[in-house]
């Protein structure tokens, strides 16, 4: 919702200034559907020929002289029906809104609603519009005030639940507007409509001025599969590494996933071949390093996983097929691993398959993470979902996985 747009439609409904002529009979032509039924049945005193004066300037668009008729001529005026207070306000209306007084049509609307002078069935569309201009005028109270007046007789929509969001972020009550924000989403979810990207923002930043770090990162987590972009990477990724105590073998893994979206640095590949190193992942190591630019730490580093990782690859074969007659997978997990390092995406497949059916795993979650990245460089896209989505939300890894697989689903 466009508050500014809105209020140029509401312009354009209460001031319908089209054809006019001089006289007071054609007063309903600029009168707003709301008092144009009523105008059918009822009759203008004669006087009231002020307000033909004040027709005159609203034709050739002189409002603010029209607007000074009727406060002058036309308010003053004792003993006016229930009908000619309706026609006068209507036509006030009208012209503060065209002079875009904002808050002053929202008096004149108050007034209105609170001398019955809008017909039943209008009473909400002009509510609704009464919360829209208080959002306008920055009268974040009025307008929350307002828009649950609207919800206690009518259904919520979603132009109600974003006023509602946007006043409660403006005033700082940032529970209230994340709570209209997820009922916001919520309700676009269940219509199949899009979600707005500034909706998830507020939300976002309502969740994190409250400390509610997890919901921040499901908004993230969001915003990246609707909205990808490279910061909304960094700052889920710093989100993950900071939610959770990886780990070495799970530092890996995030590592990758960083490797993989473009958001790693130097200094981090270099950390994460030396934990592959350590761990006797050559490959994962060389991998990490051969792209980089050539400092003296990654020189170094490089030089022993190169030297390490074809040790290892001369040997893999022999290890997996021994590895293969233990009573569980751990074995094979490891080599599988270690086949993921040195790129061989089929084997790393096939053996971390293996290994997982095997079971007696340490680790189950860190190989079904593996097996996703595996698939991944084999193509095979839906696989690679299916393995990620594998790994139990109570992981440690169940962040990461969650992330692979919306990096996944947008290559």
């Amino acid at each position: 919702m466009c508050v500014k747009k809105n209020l140029a439609g509401i312009a354009k409904s209460v001031s319908l200034v089209v054809a006019l002529t001089t006289g007071l009979t054609t007063v309903t032509a600029v009168l707003s559907p709301v008092a144009m039924a009523a105008a059918e049945k009822q009759q203008l005193s004669s006087k009231m020929k002020p307000l033909g004066e004040a027709q005159k300037l609203m034709a050739d668009k002189k409002w603010k002289e029209a607007l000074a008729v009727i406060n002058e001529k036309v308010v003053p005026i004792t003993g006016k029906t229930a009908y000619e207070e309706t026609v006068t306000n209507e036509f006030k209306a009208a012209c503060l809104m065209q002079l875009k007084d904002f808050a002053g049509v929202a008096k004149v609307y108050e007034t209105m609603l609170a001398a019955n002078q809008v017909p039943a069935d209008q009473v909400s569309a002009r509510t609704m519009t009464l919360a829209e201009l208080y959002l306008s005028v920055g009268d974040f109270s009025k307008a929350i005030e307002t828009y649950e007046r609207y919800l206690k007789t009518n259904a919520p929509t979603s132009d109600v639940y974003l006023g509602l969001t946007q006043a409660n972020f403006k005033k700082q009550d940032y529970k209230k507007s994340a709570e209209y924000a997820e009922k916001l989403i919520k309700l676009a979810e269940q219509n199949k409509k899009p979600v707005d990207k500034t909706w998830l923002q507020m939300l976002g930043f309502s969740y994190s001025k409250q400390g509610n770090n997890e919901g921040y990162a499901d908004v993230l987590a969001k915003l990246l599969d609707l909205y990808p972009s490279a910061e909304y990477w960094n700052d889920m990724l710093k989100i993950t590494k900071n939610e959770v105590n990886y780990s070495d073998r799970e530092k890996i893994e995030f590592y990758r996933l960083k490797k993989a979206v473009g958001a790693i640095s130097e200094a981090e590949l270099n950390d994460m071949a030396e934990l592959a190193l350590a761990l006797n992942d050559a490959g994962d190591a060389k991998t990490a390093l051969e792209a980089e630019p050539s400092s003296e730490r990654t020189n170094r580093l490089l030089a022993k996983a190169k030297a390490d990782a074809a040790q290892d690859a001369a040997t893999l074969d022999a290890e997996a097929a021994k590895a293969a007659t233990k009573p569980d997978g751990e074995a094979l997990a490891k080599i599988g691993a270690a086949y993921l390092g040195q790129g061989q995406y089929d084997k790393a497949a096939t053996t971390i398959q293996a290994a997982i059916a095997k079971g007696g795993l340490k680790a189950v979650d860190e190989s079904y993470v593996r097996l996703g990245v595996a698939n991944l460089n084999l193509g095979k896209k839906a696989d690679a979902i299916k393995s990620f989505q594998s790994v139990s939300d109570k992981s440690k890894l169940s962040r990461l996985a969650k992330l692979w697989v919306i990096y996944v689903s947008k290559k």
